[in-house]
């Protein structure tokens, strides 16, 4: 569908709300499912309803079963057929976990097209390399056959995601032997590995890294029991990345109740950002990073790395293309892989609306700020791309988002919430909090 994006009529004012981050749930829920106590998973007050990735994942995982004292996922031997949408991170993650179902349990992981032609074949050897049972089928749906994982020393690149490496981690304190896994570079989005590590040790694992800002990472994971009593999933960095950025770019504040500049999650690094550019960023009274701006134009950032936060390419452009001065991102090339090639999507969205942006040795984007015009930006079924061309809106008027339904994969209510800032002056984007859905 197409979405006509209302500029704001006003500058941002209060606390928004976004849902949970969707990278510690799913890690959350696998390690749910193998802690030998239920562990009760909550999300931060006030979050809005999940995104269609985290469902499927929750979906999938609960179908699998809890683990029992047998030494396996759940007690039922029969095929089971998970369909994980869109969600490389659900898709990897339940790969992995199928693999621990009872001896000849078969499971079918597939999803949608665009999923499928992703590339998954490093955690298939990895796996396979444990002792796993798994085959591609032609349509790049995964099957996977259940009896548990021998274990022991993996070698893993992890340039391309570190989802792979976070995949092997979450059910080593399940494998026989546990899991050393070394690493053979630097690993793309180190900080969702360090996620991982955090949550293996909420969860009592048995963990040991050395090595993790180098070159040659290495990971030891131990055969141990998994227990944890309240897990609480934070708010989504990334959802609130964009109205960190909507608040810089027309003006105003935004906050995210409880979170902080010190979050693990990888796209706090807007923040920084965000202050070479010319916005204030400051602290609430209860310690949640604030966005402050006048509405004035913003600088340029100049050279910014993205081999950590790779999910700010979208906002990073669309903030670059209407500042004053030359940005240049580097460290992009692992974005060509995800929901779309997201450089291509930027580029080719950013020259719909007049902006100044070109590509050098394939992933170095360099864009030199100048007043964008109206136009319709296609998403190309990637929710990132939505989420920061519908910000631009705000500013710069005309812009339609051609496919925007695509914000269901992580927040289904971000363009209702993106119109609240626009001409209704009663909206209030603050109202009353999603309930919680249930988690196996």
């Amino acid at each position: 569908m197409d979405h006509h994006v209302a500029p704001a009529c006003r500058p941002l004012s209060g606390p928004r709300h976004v849902p949970a981050s969707k990278s510690y749930e799913q890690r959350a829920l696998v390690l749910a499912a193998l802690a030998d106590d239920v562990a009760r998973l909550e999300r931060a007050d006030g979050a809005r309803p999940p995104g269609e990735d985290a469902l499927r994942t929750a979906e999938a995982v609960g179908r699998m079963g809890r683990w029992s004292p047998a030494g396996f996922l759940g007690a039922d031997r029969g095929p089971l057929t998970l369909d994980l949408g869109d969600g490389a991170t659900g898709l990897r993650f339940c790969t992995a976990l199928a693999t621990l179902r009872p001896a000849r349990a078969r499971t079918l992981l597939r999803g949608r097209p665009g999923l499928l032609r992703r590339p998954h074949r490093i955690l298939r050897k990895a796996l396979i390399g444990l002792g796993a049972r798994v085959k591609r089928r032609s349509s790049g749906a995964l099957r996977v056959l259940g009896g548990g994982l021998a274990g022991g020393q993996v070698v893993l690149d992890p340039s391309l995601s570190s989802q792979y490496a976070s995949a092997l981690l979450l059910i080593a304190p399940r494998m026989a032997q546990g899991l050393d896994l070394r690493l053979t570079g630097r690993s793309t989005s180190l900080p969702y590995l360090r996620m991982t590590l955090d949550l293996l040790e909420q969860f009592g694992a048995d963990v040991e890294a050395t090595g993790l800002t180098g070159q040659a990472p290495r990971i030891r994971v131990g055969r141990t029991p998994l227990r944890a009593d309240v897990v609480t999933i934070p708010p989504d960095a990334s959802a609130a990345a964009a109205w960190w950025s909507a608040a810089a770019l027309v003006g105003g504040e935004a906050w995210i109740p409880g979170l902080g500049a010190g979050s693990i999650q990888a796209d706090v690094a807007l923040l920084d950002i965000l202050g070479r550019m010319g916005a204030e960023v400051g602290v609430t009274d209860d310690g949640s990073a604030r966005v402050r701006a006048d509405g004035g134009r913003l600088r340029g950032a100049g050279d910014v790395d993205l081999t950590d936060p790779t999910d700010l390419l979208f906002l990073l452009g669309v903030l670059a293309a209407t500042a004053e001065g030359t940005t240049r991102i580097r460290g992009a090339a692992p974005t060509r892989a995800k929901e779309s090639d997201r450089i291509a999507t930027l580029c080719a969205g950013l020259l719909a609306l007049g902006a100044d942006v070109r590509v050098q040795a394939d992933d170095v984007i360099v864009i030199h700020g100048r007043e964008l015009h109206g136009g319709r930006v296609a998403c190309r079924g990637d929710h990132r791309a939505a989420f920061a061309f519908g910000v631009l809106g705000l500013a710069v008027p005309g812009i339609v988002l051609g496919g925007a339904e695509c914000v269901a994969k992580s927040q289904p209510r971000f363009l209702e919430d993106l119109g609240l800032v626009g001409p209704d002056p009663t909206g209030d984007a603050t109202e009353e909090p999603s309930e919680v859905a249930p988690h196996p």
